[in-house]
């Protein structure tokens, strides 16, 4: 890969990851009030696409169904945002180190564990927000899993490339 190529990437990366922190401090900058809210309006949707018969239900049917899944959703999403953000620290590392595979990972992995710690931390100055540990716990499931998916994209992109570089030699 060219040099200019190279730079390219790694300022894309850059960028990405950046958006991805931001809209994670926005979601956590969300009041309990407003993330409830959106809590809600996802678990409505989610009734709708996958419980058949969803919209024919009762108000209260509808409510008790999305009140069930607020709780899993909410982590579900504190989970898949750090899983993305996890996923773009390792390809940073990569990008921009020559470290062993486990230093790349551990250094991605170190670096979401802080993002998540302090992610629960600005909760704390947020009205009706608190800072939970298990929050940070899953925050960091989340990383560990989009490092591990980066990691094997990578070694399979790098075998698919060698691969195709025996073939046409």
């Amino acid at each position: 890969m060219s040099n200019k190529r190279q730079m390219i990437v790694k300022i894309l990366l850059i960028v990405l990851t950046i958006l991805v922190m931001i809209f994670i401090f926005k979601m956590s900058a969300m009041e309990a009030e407003e993330s409830s809210q959106l809590s809600t309006s996802v678990g409505y949707t989610v009734g709708e696409i996958v419980v058949e018969g969803f919209n024919e239900m009762s108000d209260a049917e509808q409510q008790q169904y999305v009140d069930g899944i607020e709780h899993p959703l909410r982590k579900l999403a504190h989970f898949s945002e750090f899983a993305a953000l996890g996923f773009l620290l390792l390809l940073d590392v990569v990008a921009f180190t020559k470290f062993s595979e486990f230093k790349r990972f551990l250094i991605a992995v170190i670096m979401g564990l802080i993002y998540a710690a302090s992610d629960e931390l600005h909760q704390t100055l947020v009205s009706g927000r608190s800072c939970e540990f298990k929050d940070v716990m899953i925050d960091v499931g989340g990383v560990i899993t989009g490092c591990i998916v980066a990691t094997v994209m990578t070694a399979l992109f790098i075998h698919l490339y060698y691969k195709k570089k025996e073939m046409t030699s």
